[in-house]
């Protein structure tokens, strides 16, 4: 009997498109937040100003300024002028992630609503999902998170009418006074949602109802809907088709179209009609409210823009010169022809408008152009509507594709678009008011810019004789251009808008292909270094995203310290100090010290310690006042880098910037310092004993002195780490209500004021003076000034450092406290913190602790850090657990029922995706330092002598060489000269390298490698190794070690080692807080998995994986080995992570701003994070989003402007192949009638020869050509991502699958090589027969061009071929090409390298959309007859033959592909509507009619189409195990693996019990968001064998401790062997 197949499906990146926008005040009154949906992902940000000044590392934004004036005597807008922003310091708006929460519904729309008096002026938020649902969430201030009011469905049977929701239904619309809110809802009904007036205090809403505008007002086919502003009742203006018609009806109904104005009676639950407004334009979609003093509303269609006030028509601009077929003759004297020159075809779903201004709008088109939009009129008549493209690319004459030097900032694909008023105090105390818009865009970018209007906005409308002169001049020239207008209207001369552009979000889709490739700078070829590279975007805005799920940090130097393995590393700042005028001063301020670069570097051995100075190399020290006679426990600066501190087991040692010793302080005879933390001026000793030992830095005499005063609770500690609040953060609860004070009186006056807004039409400007004179931030939130009593400090703990200094201490007992120095006051203060709950809030703390809930308490360490910036969201608590769990928190303020001088302090998780469980790491760690010792003890003293001599003749050599290159280099940089920019890439400066230098006086001192053994690996690079081998000479001084043991062996079993009874000689820090790292501030997570806390711009924690060397020294080899041969973790010297035990910050003239990693083996490795640039789109590397992620632009002809159709990555090159097109104009063509008459007599069929295309007659097109796609294939380099080679294909000939496909070569040694193979397509129309093409092309090495290296590869065209019909997939089938031709299949054979052999063929029913080989396997994936499974025989005579089919015949599959478990097969499909589907062929079961039927297993709902489907190996120790990634166009990506019975269903269980035990976010079902619709399902209700870990995952990676307990204990089980499943699954799909 087959054993059962499980499958597990989990979101790994989360979806990145915006989808929608809103603004409002949610999280505090009169807050600005902008709340994004990105799918089923809901973020919401607030607007704050930032202070910056622009310098040389600090790259400007452009300022987009347009002018409204007269050019040859015309009223309209100039191109983009470009200014530079000033130098000075200026307040910019930026936008910071407050929370992001994942949602079990994909949000169809979002809308900003009232809330109630009780809620204090805080606005909530609507969210409509599909199928009619509507929630209504708030913000609670107490835990940072939303919470669900209420829940709205409408999926009644008798509402629903057999028809169901499409994709503009679900969309919400909110009255302008907020007096109700409209979705409509199943074709033609709306449901009203009343909202609270200020009479109802309870809920802020009344209950909902429905209305049939079918039945009520005779209204069908509603299109859109907007409400109307100015009306005592709320009013609806609805766009509807009474009858139905398309673009075959133009002759008989060309205004089909209907406006119909209705008003809504909440109280009656009535409709009335006020007015109907017929006769509009066909193409009509979308409605666009017209504000004050103009009013209506705008109607925008394909080809027009229409305005429509008071029941009549206005105006309607035409946008191109077919628009006017689509207007009746009734509308013919509405026509406004002034933009007719434009030519745009708009397509209203994919654009955005917002106003500016009174009569000016914004409108950004689905190309991303940008164009303001200037309505001339009288009064509430509108005359003329002028649009002139005022951002975005430049669009050709030719092909309307954008030319690439107009390329610039503000252009965004949009979906949504959102107004933001901030209002600020400037540098002169003046309030100013800015306009800030949100463009949101689904493929790529989002961006928010400031619009300012800097002239007059009543210009326009003073001139009712210029209107009548312009109509006139319009009249009589249609075809004229908007440019070349009359100039009698110069009031309109002065009016100016600048678009400036402060913030932008990075989106990774939609997804239109995707490839997994190997990293070039990949230390070797695994699976951990491969990269996920995705072709995003649409039309010329394609781009490549390079995403890695590690950090790959840039190596400047790696390596290994001879003697015995380092454990310890830091680094330290230290200045000079010279008498002037008798007092000691430093001879750098202190406000530099953030760019000083480290002094020293100080390396602990178990024995010993050694001290380098760090310059332009690195030297060891010779003598030093630094203790070297055993190993160290922390090193740190004081007295504001004047002095360093050196802690070891038996006392302390202060040394100036010299290295020289200035005071030693010995601790009592019997007590050990087992633990150190220090802030300047303040060290603080763990004792042996478990007590503490405070010392204090002196400023008069810079000496350390003891602190008397040490508090009991410190006896209790488990761990302790010190935090300075530079900034001044932290603020008491009587400090915070002070502050807060006088929000509470705009919030009561704000709700007074809504009670008047009806009444007096001033009152909004009213409340808006009210809100710019109490406010002095964006946000809503008063700048508060934290004038504190700091007396009760010390002199020295204030005096030139900033702010008061705590300490958070982590008692054994579970419960965290905060103490304020020097008097170690607490001030906050929680309860079992060890349970890492969501949210902390401070909590009394017993004095007597159970001693069994200590010994259950699994954290390790704790620390403050101050992150990213100087408010109190950027302080972060970041915990660690002894199995390597990361939790990170964020603070913010919010006042406490405790003592008034108590912190107003409270902390709220962030959420990450990290998940890391190793809980025998720290053991294992332990035994393998002991076997270093063993290993490093086994070399005899003959050994170490022969090294040394070895060493040094080799470092002789090594500088001969370098001397040698560096006259090579000059001599070819004389010969070459200076090259041009057209044919040299300028590349940026490298660091100089570091070099390690060693003393050559000591005599007993030995090398770091035999000759016969290469330490540096096989994939390393000339460049590391010439570092890596200058380090080989770096001599330290060890003592001897005694009890010397035999050469390593393997390890015996774990449960007999004595080995496992060891302690680790020192406790080290594994939380590392790096100031500037890259421009990052980060915490660094050191343990079997390290990882980075990053905080960018966003100011929002972002938790990446970092991916370091691990290696061991080859002085803890055995003799005679290498490292190549030599296994360091069967061995028992490594263990089986990348484990990094040390680090510290390092910031020299070879590095700058980096760190020094120290790895398990004693490596030492000095690099620093790839470098970034101001914008990602330019081709930096961008930390701060959910995956570490870089945009590359490709192209051929114009850089960065292409559309991009599909990647592959090839292997035995490295190098990646992209289709890209350009756009071109489209050319209707025949056949040439001479070439016809000559072919009429030739024989029919199969062998009548094709017509080329060059040999067809181009005939007249229209007026309005359309653009077509002309593609090419881009050969990149994966080093520099520049287009090194290029093959043009014909015209209409378009890319429809591009594989790289290992085929049967006779020329290799293997028999089989790697080509990279294309098909396209010929579109001609549908009176020309279908036809493709067949291309192979192999990637061949060259020599490259002058002083590019990256042009050493080249596509070389092997085999083309002209095939009659279309090709649709290619796939790689036992060394053959599989290919699909419509509804047959081929399979091809290219053993000779020179033609295609077809073997075998197979004929399907209709049209095959994917090919998926595996062995002698085929996965056939048709798009109208669902899954076909077949198999290939190569013994006898070859066929194709079916094996089983799935029988549903309706299962419209888009991509399908194998996943394989050992012996186990699974076969997955996509089909179009966005969810997976799992099959099974199993022969032997009943039910599957012996094979012929496939047998459903589950599904899972993505709720987005999948673009694409990888299998990937996973890990070696995986046993077989595969795993699919799974691409959509939102940008998410998921991974699919198989899981064994046992682990699915202990963890089926637990998962359900989330399900039915958690509240779900905005009442929504997280089983109904994974399974697929009734209306589109096949099958009845499928067997439960599919696991949705997106909620068990976050749970147990970084959930709470109690809750995991919990739920494990209710399922019979314990959390460490649900996390242990949890681990071992995570382990074998983690590719990145």
């Amino acid at each position: 009997m087959r054993d059962p197949i499980y499958t597990y499906c989990r979101e790994v990146l989360p979806p990145s498109s915006v989808d929608q926008a809103t603004s409002l005040s949610f999280t505090r009154a009169g807050a600005s937040n902008l709340a994004l949906a990105r799918g089923n992902v809901l973020e919401l940000y607030k607007i704050d100003l930032v202070l910056k000044t622009a310098s040389s590392n600090d790259t400007a934004r452009d300022e987009y300024q347009y002018n409204k004036n007269s050019l040859g005597g015309g009223e309209e807008f100039d191109l983009p002028m470009i200014q530079e922003r000033s130098a000075s310091a200026n307040k910019r708006p930026q936008m910071h992630l407050v929370g992001r929460w994942s949602l079990h519904g994909k949000i169809m729309d979002m809308q900003a609503v009232r809330g109630s008096k009780q809620q204090g002026g805080v606005e909530n938020l609507l969210l409509s999902f599909a199928e009619a649902k509507m929630a209504l969430v708030s913000f609670d201030q107490g835990t940072q998170s939303i919470v669900t009011e209420s829940i709205h469905y409408y999926e009644h049977e008798q509402l629903q009418h057999k028809t169901r929701n499409d994709e503009v239904s679900c969309a919400l619309r909110t009255d302008t006074e907020g007096r109700c809110v409209a979705m409509r809802i199943y074709d033609d009904k709306l449901a009203i949602l009343p909202l609270a007036t200020g009479n109802d205090e309870a809920r802020p809403y009344s209950d909902s109802y429905v209305v049939d505008m079918r039945g009520e007002a005779g209204i069908r086919g509603i299109r859109d809907c907007v409400f109307l502003a100015g009306y005592l009742e709320p009013t609806l203006a609805i766009l509807h088709e009474p009858v139905a018609m398309w673009s075959g009806m133009l002759d008989n109904a060309v205004d089909s179209l209907v406006i119909t104005v209705v008003s809504l009676d909440l109280v009656r639950r009535s409709v009335s009609t006020l007015n109907t407004v017929g006769r509009l334009p066909y193409d009509s979609r979308t409605l666009v409210a017209v504000p004050d003093p103009i009013g209506g509303v705008l109607v925008v269609g394909a080809s027009s823009i229409t305005h429509v006030a008071n029941g009549t028509v206005s105006c309607i601009s035409v946008l191109n010169k077919a628009a006017a077929r689509g207007i009746g003759i009734a509308m013919v004297d509405c026509i406004d022809d002034s933009n007719e020159a434009l030519g745009l075809v708009l397509d209203p779903h994919a654009c955005a408008c917002a106003f500016v201004g009174p009569k000016t709008a914004a409108l950004w088109t689905q190309q991303g152009f940008c164009f303001l939009l200037a309505m001339d009129g009288d009064g509430r008549l509108v005359r003329r509507i002028v649009a002139k493209q005022v951002a975005g690319s430049e669009p050709s004459a030719e092909t309307r594709a954008p030319v690439a030097d107009t390329w610039d900032d503000v252009g965004v694909v949009p979906s949504c678009v959102a107004e933001l008023r901030v209002s600020y105090d400037d540098d002169s105390g003046v309030s100013q008011d800015s306009l800030l818009l949100f463009v949101g865009g689904t493929a790529g970018r989002s961006i928010l810019l400031e619009v300012e209007d800097r002239g007059s906005s009543d210009a326009i409308a003073n001139g009712d004789a210029s209107m009548d002169i312009d109509a006139d001049l319009y009249g009589e020239s249609a075809a004229m251009p908007a440019s070349k207008g009359n100039g009698n209207k110069q009031e309109a001369s002065d009016d100016r808008y600048r678009f400036t552009v402060y913030d932008e979000l990075l989106g990774t889709g939609p997804i239109v292909a995707m490839e997994v490739g190997a990293r070039s700078q990949a230390s070797s070829g695994n699976e951990e270094n491969l990269e996920f590279v995705t072709c995003a975007g649409n039309e010329w805005r394609g781009r490549l995203r390079v995403q890695q799920r590690q950090i790959q940090p840039e190596i400047v130097a790696a390596f290994d310290v001879p003697g015995a393995p380092v454990r310890g590393v830091w680094t330290v700042r230290c200045v000079a100090e010279y008498n002037i005028g008798g007092v000691m001063q430093a001879a750098a301020d202190s406000g530099s010290l953030s760019s000083l670069n480290d002094r020293f570097m100080v390396l602990s051995r178990d024995a010993s310690t050694a001290v380098f100075s760090v310059g332009d190399e690195l030297a060891e020290m010779e003598r030093t006042g630094f203790f070297t006679k055993g190993p160290t426990i922390c090193v740190a600066e004081l007295l504001a880098c004047t002095r360093v501190v050196q802690v070891y087991a038996t006392g302390l040692r202060v040394v100036n910037a010299s290295g020289r010793e200035t005071q030693s302080v010995a601790v009592d005879a019997g007590q050990e310092i087992v633990g150190a933390e220090v802030s300047d001026p303040l060290v603080l000793l763990r004792m042996s004993g478990g007590d503490y030992v405070v010392y204090e830095a002196m400023p008069e005499s810079s000496e350390l002195r003891l602190v008397s005063q040490v508090p009991a609770i410190l006896g209790r500690a488990s761990h302790v780490s010190l935090f300075r609040d530079t900034h001044r953060v932290l603020v008491s609860n009587r400090d915070w209500t002070e502050s807060n004070r006088d929000l509470h009186v705009v919030s009561e006056d704000l709700d007074n004021d809504d009670e008047f807004d009806s009444l007096y039409a001033d009152a909004k400007q009213q409340q808006q003076q009210r809100r710019k004179r109490l406010t002095t931030q964006v946000g809503g939130k008063r700048q508060v000034k934290k004038k504190r009593d700091d007396s009760h400090v010390g002199a020295s703990l204030t005096d030139g450092l900033g702010g008061p200094l705590y300490v958070a201490v982590l008692l054994l007992g579970g419960d965290l406290c905060i103490l304020r120095l020097p008097d170690f006051e607490p001030v906050w203060t929680m309860r079992r913190f060890d349970s890492l709950p969501s949210t902390l809030i401070p909590s009394a703390v017993d004095d007597d602790e159970d001693s069994e809930e200590a010994q259950g308490m699994r954290l390790d360490q704790v620390r403050l850090a101050q992150l990213g910036g100087d408010s109190i969201e950027t302080l972060h608590l970041v915990a660690l657990t002894t199995a390597g769990e990361l939790s990170v928190y964020r603070a913010f303020d919010f006042k406490s029922s405790g003592d008034s001088m108590d912190l107003a302090l409270r902390f709220t998780r962030v959420a990450h995706d990290v998940f890391a469980y190793e809980p025998e790491y720290e053991r294992r760690v332990i035994r393998a330092q002991a076997r270093q010792l063993a290993a490093y003890a086994a070399w005899t003293e003959a050994d170490k002598e022969r090294l040394e001599e070895r060493a040094v003749e080799e470092r002789l050599a090594r500088e001969r060489a370098v001397e040698k290159q560096r006259r090579e280099d000059a001599a070819a940089v004389a010969d070459w000269g200076e090259d041009s920019d057209d044919e040299v890439m300028v590349e940026a400066p490298k660091p100089a390298p570091l070099v390690v230098v060693p003393p050559v006086e000591e005599d007993d001192l030995y090398a770091d490698a035999d000759d016969s053994r290469d330490v540096f690996g096989e994939d390393t690079t000339e460049y590391e190794k010439t570092l890596l081998t200058d380090a080989e000479a770096v001599q330290v001084v060890e003592e001897e070690v005694d009890e010397p043991t035999s050469a390593v062996e393997a390890p015996v079993e774990e449960e007999e080692d004595p080995l496992d009874l060891l302690e680790p000689f020192v406790r080290a820090p594994k939380l590392t807080i790096l100031e500037n790292v890259g421009g990052y501030a980060a915490v660094f997570v050191s343990g079997a998995r390290p990882a980075l806390v990053l905080v960018g711009s966003k100011r929002h924690a972002r938790v990446h994986p970092i991916r370091l060397l691990a290696r061991v020294p080859s002085t803890l080899q055995p003799l005679g080995t290498t490292s190549a041969d030599f296994d360091a973790v069967a061995a028992g010297l490594l263990t089986p992570w990348r484990a990094v035990v040390g680090v510290a910050r390092f910031h020299g003239s070879g590095c700058s701003h980096g760190f020094v990693s120290l790895g398990q083996g004693g490596t030492l490795t000095i690099a620093g994070l790839p470098a970034s640039t101001s914008s990602t789109l330019r081709g930096g590397m961008e930390f701060d989003s959910p995956w570490p992620v870089r945009c590359i632009t490709v192209g051929t002809a114009h850089p960065g402007i292409a559309a991009l159709g599909g990647i592959c990555f090839h292997a035995a090159s490295g190098s990646y192949a992209v289709a890209a097109a350009s756009m071109a104009r489209f050319r209707i063509k025949e056949p040439n009638p001479d070439i016809a008459a000559r072919d009429a007599n030739a024989p029919t069929g199969a062998d009548q020869p094709l017509i080329s295309e060059h040999e067809r007659l181009e005939l007249s097109t229209t007026s309005v050509p359309p653009a077509i796609s002309r593609y090419h294939v881009d050969l990149l380099s994966p080093v520099t991502w520049e287009t090194v080679d290029s093959h043009a294909l014909d015209a209409n000939e378009h890319i429809a699958a591009m594989e790289t496909l290992t085929l049967d070569a006779a020329q290799t040694a293997t028999g089989c090589k790697q080509f990279l193979c294309l098909a396209t397509t010929f579109v001609l129309g549908e009176d020309v027969a279908t036809r493709g093409k067949m291309y192979v092309f192999d990637i061949v090495d060259v020599v490259p061009l002058p002083g590019r290296p990256q042009t050493n590869r080249k596509l070389r065209l092997l085999y083309q071929e002209e095939i009659r019909g279309a090709i649709s997939a290619l796939a790689e089938l036992r060394g053959n090409l599989a290919v699909s031709l419509g509804s047959k299949i081929l399979i091809r054979s290219f053993r000779s390298n020179e033609s295609l052999e077809s073997v075998a063929f197979l004929d399907c029913q209709a049209w095959v959309r994917s090919l998926a080989g595996f062995k002698n396997f085929l996965l056939i994936g048709d798009f109208v007859n669902s899954l076909w499974f077949a198999g290939f025989q190569e013994e006898g005579p070859t066929r194709l033959q079916v094996l089983g089919r799935d029988f549903c015949n309706q299962l419209p599959v888009e991509c399908a592909d194998f996943l394989v478990s050992g012996s186990q097969l699974e076969l997955v499909a996509a089909d179009a509507y966005g969810s997976l589907h799992f099959f099974i062929y199993a022969p032997r079961d009943a039910h599957s009619l012996n094979g012929q039927k496939l047998l459903r297993r589950g599904e899972y709902n993505l709720r987005s189409q999948v673009t694409a489907i990888r299998r990937l190996v996973a890990k070696p120790l995986s046993g077989g195990q595969q795993a699919c990634l799974v691409a959509t166009a939102s940008g998410a990506l998921y991974v699919v693996s198989m899981l064994p019975e046992k682990t699915f269903k202990r963890l089926h269980r637990i998962n359900t019990q989330l399900v039915h035990g958690t509240e779900p976010l905005a009442g929504l079902n997280p089983r109904e968001f994974r399974s697929v619709p009734i209306h589109q399902r096949q099958y009845h209700a499928p067997r439960r064998t599919v696991l949705d870990a997106d909620l068990l995952v976050p749970l147990y990676g970084h959930g709470s401790l109690s809750l995991q307990r919990e739920t494990a204990q209710r399922d019979g089980t314990t959390a460490d062997r649900v996390l242990r499943d949890i681990a071992e699954i995570e382990r074998t799909v983690s590719f990145f």
